[in-house]
């Protein structure tokens, strides 16, 4: 049968959405508006309407549908058409269509090829065991997220890049390691967005992130677990700071302007030191660098939520110290405060922030006043 309108594929689409399609199992048989079905093929009025109609009596005619009478003793006007679902297959012959029962068999079948990828050692029962689970998923019609339904070019794409992020050694950053892995700088990015908020705030997660936890049981749950990194590990730090390699101290004090520490330095060093009585951090760059200037001799770092390098470098200072954090006075900034208490596990204190006030921009105090603590002075 050669059908003469588009009648039959949109009644296919609308099958395969339905619980028949997406899972091969439904008691009832599923029926469908005709006048629904004639508006979305675009054939509900003229010559466009007749041809629709006689697809649909052939159909009928072959045992494929069931015309449903709007009445039984009026039964030339037909309002509903059923689709038995032992005919999905000849349904979707007859529009030229994959059936669902294909689509959710060739799924299936990437998983399976997907289970034969090399992986580490240490990974390959867990991802031959995730593979198995997806492969029954897919057959079931449950669902696959972040996987298309269909047996799609990008499903195997993901999948062949999973084993590459198990076995991927060495840390670099996130673009330099998707031009490797995908020969696109920015693929990962978009597939591990950072999270915003939670316990996994400021971490690359996104679709990689949830996948790979699935895999490895919460072994690994972000990008930055396999030390792929949005930016470098360092704390940006100005003011007086001695750090000891092999017996040799390194005066960072004698630097007039800021420095970026990586963490790898902060933690080889046998020794951190500081003259300062206070550390400050500063929430946004700007301001920062604005401090800095002044040569005031406390010992400054810039930070917002902070990183793994920041907190590595708080860690090693003296408990001895006072800490103050300058950040903006709006929800965010007081939310910086706690997250600074919290994952310091020191005593910060607020600086020029004040709550209950007309939420404001730390630059929006000028330029400092002096160029000693507490550098502003105002009510």
């Amino acid at each position: 049968m050669m059908p003469r309108s588009r009648i039959l594929q949109v009644l296919a689409g609308q099958f395969a959405s339905r619980k028949a399609g997406r899972t091969g199992a439904a008691i009832h048989r599923p029926t469908f508006q005709l006048v629904g079905l004639l508006e979305a093929a675009d054939c509900a009025e003229g010559e466009a309407r007749e041809l629709a109609e006689e697809d649909l009596k052939e159909a009928e005619r072959l045992g494929v549908v069931e015309r449903v009478p709007f009445h039984p003793r009026d039964p030339g006007r037909i309002e509903k058409i059923r689709v038995p679902v032992e005919q999905e297959a000849a349904l979707f012959t007859l529009a030229g269509l994959p059936s669902p029962t294909e689509e959710r068999a060739a799924l299936a079948a990437q998983f399976v090829a997907a289970a034969e990828t090399t992986v580490p050692d240490g990974w390959r029962a867990a991802w031959r065991a995730w593979c198995e689970r997806m492969r029954l998923a897919a057959l079931a019609g449950r669902p696959v997220e972040p996987f298309d339904r269909r047996p799609t070019e990008d499903n195997t794409k993901l999948l062949a890049l999973l084993p590459q992020l198990l076995a991927w050694k060495g840390e670099s950053l996130v673009r330099f390691a998707s031009c490797v892995l995908c020969g696109d700088s920015k693929a990962l990015e978009s597939l591990s967005q950072v999270e915003p908020d939670g316990p996994l705030r400021g971490k690359m997660r996104g679709k990689l992130g949830r996948l790979l936890e699935a895999i490895t049981a919460g072994g690994i749950r972000t990008l930055d677990d396999l030390s792929i990194l949005p930016n470098p590990r360092f704390a940006l730090v100005h003011g007086p700071l001695k750090l000891n390699f092999n017996g040799v101290w390194l005066d960072l004090g004698q630097l007039q302007g800021a420095f970026r520490l990586a963490e790898a330095d902060i933690v080889r060093a046998s020794g951190v030191e500081t003259d300062a009585k206070r550390c400050l951090t500063v929430e946004n760059e700007a301001t920062f660098h604005e401090l800095a200037k002044l040569q005031s001799g406390e010992l400054l770092i810039q930070t917002s939520y902070p990183g793994s390098g920041t907190l590595k470098l708080l860690e090693r200072l003296p408990h001895a110290m006072e800490f103050w954090h300058f950040g903006d006075s709006d929800q965010a900034g007081f939310d910086i405060l706690r997250d600074l208490r919290e994952r310091s596990g020191r005593d910060f204190q607020a600086l020029h922030m004040e709550p209950g006030r007309i939420p404001h921009e730390q630059e929006a105090l000028g330029r400092p006043s002096s160029s000693k603590w507490p550098f502003y002075h105002h009510s």
